[in-house]
């Protein structure tokens, strides 16, 4: 539905593509049309099926969005009756409706959600579970802070948890969402195909430590939440340009997006192609460029993620080369997150700096690009003067919010951590980053990368069809 925070469709959707044959997941978006779907920070996203067409799911994903509550759309989206429907807007103005209020959503969600093996909801997706009367009688969560929200309105629901990343009631999943989206998908991951065969999924998305005890609710470690108030007075506004090529890794451009768009007016964020034609990320969503290579305003801040070619056919890429040099020489800072670091040192970026990849491609790097300096294995963010490098997956959400903290300070750094939900660590990764010049801090060891994670080409599955038909209850997450 118009109007989705990003990372609540992009998450979900990059958990289940990363599962591996024989265990491959046929992941797919719906959508009321097959137009183009504008999330709330004005990037678009394009359906497979529409509910009228979409097949039968066995794992029922519902995101959140500005329009999952009417008091949300009427308190901070800039609400209004329109003809009986609350309906606000998204940041670049285009209309979004309360979702309770349609028909034809609330009915599909109603038919999928009792058709499903597992129903998921992140976020404030739950406020839409519960306009389809999904969970009445369930023990439930939503986004932290809003339980009581979620409670007030919707009294039929069983039980409120608010100190949880994720509750599970019956088949019915609902987590806090953003970041612990990632920790809810690998919990229902887990489940179905059990440790040994998905482990490689945590390794391939980068998850930290406290991301991997969060899966087994091991603890609840959220991030610290911001204080007093906000110091940051200029009135100055950061342009982000994030490159988006065919065979992108969804999470690695959609995930720094997500970080700098919850800056508002303060950042604005952008998508730069070849072309203005929409891309095919490597698990094939479709996504669209706001500018090309040609066109894009100046930047601030580069943003390099990663693709299935960011170690081949793209470091071939004369224009592409050619703008990352001309937009690292203007820019204040410039970043890249996981194979990302493959294009930088392409273009000369590296050479010289101390910088760091995907785990199990530090070797690679170096071999390949003999001039960079130092390349760092033990620290999620590496910096060297105003070049920040990440492992990628869900150190990319970090690696931009340390940018953000050096830009705005600690109070605007905890503000997006607690906004995208980031275990304590998560957050942490800031002050835990290696800056080149200084000492090093120590970094928390995580598992090798597993061979059937993402990064391993030879392992990659592209489409299979969905293995759920029997779902073996591996634990007593679900029955």
């Amino acid at each position: 539905m118009p109007g989705i925070f990003i990372s609540e469709a992009t998450v979900p959707f990059d958990m289940y593509k990363h599962v591996v044959a024989p265990n491959a997941m046929n992941v797919y978006f719906v959508g009321e049309t097959m137009d183009p779907v504008t999330t709330y920070y004005g990037t678009r996203l394009l359906p497979d099926f529409t509910f009228d067409d979409a097949p039968t799911a066995d794992i029922l994903v519902i995101p959140s969005g500005i329009g999952s509550h009417h008091s949300f759309l009427t308190s901070w989206y800039g609400g209004e009756d329109v003809d009986g429907v609350i309906t606000g807007q998204t940041s670049n103005g285009q209309p979004v409706a309360y979702y309770g209020s349609s028909t034809a959503l609330i009915n599909w969600v109603t038919t999928a959600s009792a058709a499903a093996q597992i129903v998921t909801s992140h976020c404030w997706g739950a406020f839409t579970l519960a306009d389809a009367g999904v969970l009445n009688g369930l023990a439930v969560t939503t986004f932290p802070g809003y339980t009581a929200t979620l409670a007030e309105n919707y009294p039929a629901i069983g039980s409120l948890v608010d100190d949880q990343r994720y509750v599970v009631d019956g088949k019915v999943m609902t987590s806090n969402g953003a970041v612990a989206a990632f920790e809810a998908c690998q919990a229902v991951i887990k489940h179905l195909f059990g440790a040994d065969a998905t482990d490689g999924v945590m390794d391939a998305l980068v998850f930290s430590p406290e991301n991997r005890g969060h899966v087994d609710l091991a603890y609840f470690r959220p991030s610290p939440a911001k204080e007093g108030d906000d110091p940051y007075t200029a009135d100055v506004v950061m342009k982000v340009g994030i490159l988006l090529l065919d065979g992108a890794f969804i999470s690695e451009p959609t995930g720094p997006f997500d970080v700098f768009a919850h800056m508002g007016a303060r950042m604005d964020v952008f998508f730069v192609g070849e072309s203005m034609d929409p891309i095919q990320t490597y698990y094939g969503a479709t996504m669209y460029p706001d500018y090309t290579l040609s066109n894009a305003p100046e930047v601030d801040v580069l943003v390099v993620p990663s693709g299935g070619e960011s170690r081949g056919a793209d470091l071939e890429k004369t224009a592409v080369i050619e703008w990352l040099q001309s937009a690292a020489g203007t820019a204040s800072w410039v970043t890249s997150h996981c194979w990302g670091a493959f294009l930088l040192a392409g273009a000369g970026l590296l050479d010289g700096k101390t910088a760091t990849t995907f785990p199990g491609y530090f070797e690679e790097l170096r071999t390949a690009f003999p001039a960079i300096g130092n390349v760092v294995e033990t620290h999620r963010i590496v910096r060297d003067g105003n070049l920040v490098t990440s492992n990628g997956g869900i150190a990319a959400y970090e690696a931009a919010n340390y940018v953000v903290e050096q830009i705005y300070g600690e109070y605007h750094g905890k503000n997006v951590a607690t906004g995208l939900v980031f275990s304590a660590d998560n957050y942490g990764a800031i002050a835990a980053a290696y800056v080149e010049g200084s000492s090093p801090p120590p970094s928390p060891a995580a598992p090798s990368p597993s061979s059937t994670g993402a990064g391993d080409d030879s392992g990659a599955v592209k489409s299979q069809l969905v293995a759920l038909s029997a779902i073996v209850c591996m634990s007593a997450l679900f029955p």
